[in-house]
């Protein structure tokens, strides 16, 4: 006699160990009425977003404040003032630029 093989396959299976937050967006729903082209574009995205997140984790920020002095409260305002003057003038950065900045800035931080 041949062993009868058995399948399972349950919808909930697909969603295990997402948030109840992710579950109850809809997010799910609207990604099904996607394009082919869309899905891939948007794993990429994420799969860039994840990527750099854990390049993030991967930094001791600790060792960041080991041997720095505290900053007086004028010292911070002084900050505050150059980089809000900075801004006025359009010398921004993206999120990913300034990742990339500190990631350099920091490598040995590794």
């Amino acid at each position: 006699m041949k062993e009868k093989k058995t399948y399972a396959s349950e919808p909930v299976a697909m969603t295990y160990g997402m948030s109840d937050y992710l579950l109850n967006s809809g997010l799910l729903t609207q990604i099904s009425d996607l394009s082919t082209r869309d899905k891939q574009c948007l794993i990429s995205y994420i799969s860039e977003e994840v990527a750099e997140e854990t390049d993030d984790d991967d930094v001791d920020w600790d060792l960041m404040d080991k041997d720095l002095p505290p900053y007086t409260l004028d010292e911070l305002y002084a900050r505050i003032e150059e980089s809000h003057a900075a801004y006025l003038r359009g010398e921004v950065l993206t999120a990913k630029e300034a990742r990339e900045q500190l990631r350099k800035e920091f490598l040995w931080l590794r």
